[in-house]
């Protein structure tokens, strides 16, 4: 006895240089008994816990958290893809005599896709494209010129000043050519990487258009599994440049199907996104390659892995979740140090969390793709800190001091992301106006943490913040929505998310485009939940 009380008192006194804590011996653990008075002493406590060697244990606390309504923003699409029959997706019919009126169409597509995003991400080489594309005989047969015309549809929708109805009919006309080509190709050794590629062009489409994660799944594994074939080759720098790309860029569209279809979030198999660029690309795609780079490192982390696994699906489905203390204290000091090792053309500020200067640095960025890794930040921030927003009890104590510091500092960093997304979906409008789809994303995230505090806090954003939000909808709704109105007479998504019956996916087939019907209604929804707490009107 006389042995534990001296290690006891040591350990006392070395965690009691800076902080005083009480602490005493329960059942063989060493365990807290005196107040934590904020997060600065928390994170000192669970520091000293950790390294401190005795041959008694720190009882390591662990945190239950309520469940918190299923999310509408983030949750609609996998509740809706998991839960639709096979036979809700209806065949589409390709009016008679299109050929003509989409062969004519083609090269505008082609061009705007090429001049417009791939002069940003480089999944082709223009010279070798070009002259490719000029060579062909008949461009209705050729996989990858009627794969970018199916993602230059998808991507630029906005964009194309056509109706919605004939903007589908083209996207169908060429999708269909294209699968039925790659259904042939995949296994043809002369034609693999053309395959590669054209798969790739097609998931926009099939996620954000079609809404058929499954279809896109099956293309996206045969793909792969060309790469394999792939990798023996001994290809010229051109072509091994591009499938490297599109290596990494087809297995995260599998992580990202994955996590719909499954709820997995797991991209820890991803490969290193490859930073080369060819002497004649331009200085835009060695940024995105480098932006790339970085954030697949940040999201196939064992952290972020293991807290998304613990609470992003808590967060986006409403279910309770339990957390170690640990593994929630990590949190901010991880995002920190991968901050910290960006670029310095990346970090738009000195602190992700500091909004001030946060918002000074967004204001000077000249690109959406400048944007990427601070957005990234928040949207990681605003799923997973909503999901802390109501601890109950520590499991080894009940110490209602953590319970308050937790549930402080989760509110704290969840209004903070909310704030920090709608200001960079503000810049990413007037930066990229064709970027509508990235503004969509951080919109859903923007949604999901603003429903969040003002249910489980009742928190309001000031009178600028809210100003700019409302703004931002406005400008998303008119550029890209307007069209696919869904009115609240005829929505029954909210009631969908809560019960998971009545799934309204037989709704949105009805509509040319039923991946934008969708973005509609949960855009429209998510502001009519909060519309009466906020002191704004649409």
């Amino acid at each position: 006895m006389k042995r534990l009380n001296t290690d006891l008192d040591n350990m006392y006194e070395d965690m009691n240089q800076s902080f005083g804590w009480n602490l005493q011996i329960v059942d063989g653990y060493v365990q807290l008994t005196s107040r934590i008075r904020n997060l600065d002493e928390l994170l000192e406590y669970n520091k000293a816990s950790i390294r401190y060697l005795s041959p008694f244990q720190f009882r390591r606390e662990h945190v239950q958290f309520k469940g918190i309504p299923a999310s509408v923003a983030l949750g609609s699409i996998g509740l809706i893809v998991r839960h639709a029959a096979p036979y809700l997706t209806p065949r589409y019919i390709i009016p008679h005599g299109f050929r003509e009126t989409a062969l004519k169409r083609m090269d505008s597509l082609i061009r705007l896709y090429m001049e417009r995003y791939n002069v940003y991400v480089g999944l082709l080489h223009d010279r070798s494209f070009f002259a490719y594309y000029r060579a062909l005989k008949d461009p209705l047969s050729s996989p990858l010129a009627l794969s970018i015309c199916v993602d230059s549809i998808a991507y630029f929708n906005s964009q194309i000043k056509y109706s919605a109805q004939e903007k589908r009919d083209m996207a169908e006309f060429f999708y269909v050519r294209c699968r039925d080509i790659l259904l042939d190709i995949y296994d043809d050794p002369k034609r693999r990487l053309e395959a590669v590629l054209s798969t790739i062009l097609l998931v926009q489409y099939l996620h954000d258009v079609r809404l058929e994660y499954a279809v896109c799944r099956r293309l996206v594994t045969l793909a792969l599994l060309t790469c394999h074939e792939l990798e023996f080759e001994a290809l010229p720098l051109i072509e091994h440049t591009l499938f490297q790309r599109a290596r990494v860029n087809l297995q995260f569209c599998k992580g990202v199907t994955d996590a719909v279809i499954e709820e997995k979030f797991d991209f820890t198999k991803v490969d290193p996104y490859p930073t080369e660029t060819l002497d004649d690309e331009p200085q835009s795609i060695k940024l995105y390659n480098i932006t790339w780079a970085s954030l697949l490192e940040f999201i196939k982390s064992p952290y972020i892995t293991t807290i998304m696994e613990n609470a992003g699906y808590s967060a986006v489905y409403g279910r309770p979740c339990e957390l170690s203390l640990d593994l929630i204290l990590q949190f901010e000091p991880t995002i920190q140090s991968w901050w910290k090792s960006l670029p310095a053309e990346l970090r738009l500020c000195e602190d992700p969390f500091d909004l001030k200067s946060a918002r000074a640095g967004i204001e000077s960025v000249p690109t959406s793709v400048h944007l990427m890794p601070f957005a990234a930040i928040h949207v990681i921030t605003a799923m997973i800190q909503s999901a802390l927003l109501q601890p109950q009890a520590t499991i080894a104590d009940g110490n209602q001091d953590i319970i308050d510091i937790l549930r402080e500092r989760a509110s704290s960093l969840t209004l903070c992301s909310t704030q920090a997304l709608i200001c960079t979906m503000k810049k990413n409008l007037e930066v990229d106006i064709e970027a509508i789809p990235v503004s969509l994303s951080y919109m859903m995230g923007v949604l999901h943490a603003v429903c969040n505090i003002v249910t489980c806090l009742e928190v309001e954003l000031s009178q600028e913040m809210q100003n700019m939000l409302f703004y931002c909808f406005t400008q998303l709704h008119s550029i890209a929505l307007f069209d696919h109105y869904i009115p609240e007479s005829a929505t029954i998504l909210q009631s969908f998310v809560a019960t998971c019956k009545s799934n309204p996916i037989e709704m949105y087939n009805r509509y040319p485009m039923p991946g934008v019907a969708l973005l509609s209604d949960i855009l429209h929804t998510c502001f009519r939940q909060f519309k009466a707490t906020l002191n704004a009107s649409l």
